[in-house]
């Protein structure tokens, strides 16, 4: 069920919206003003800033009671 993000042509108004699968993304309505001309705006996903990538994974151990699990969330606390 992916989160869209709309303009409102209308009134210019952006909002997100829900989109189920098999649901027609050309049936969206602004919530603001109930427009239906809108348009689905380009987004960036957001990427981690806790990657391991180019570190050291066993610089980050040791900090966790039981053992050092802590790094990237994986603590099972």
């Amino acid at each position: 069920m992916p989160m869209y993000e709309f303009d409102c042509s209308d009134c210019h108004k952006t909002f997100e919206e829900l989109v189920l699968s098999g649901t027609d993304p050309d049936a969206v309505s602004c919530p603001a003003c109930t427009s239906k001309h809108v348009a689905k705006r380009l987004s960036a996903f957001a990427v981690g800033a806790s990657s391991s990538f180019g570190s050291d994974a066993s610089a980050s151990a040791g900090s966790c009671a039981s053992g050092g699990c802590c790094s990237g969330g994986s603590c099972g606390f």
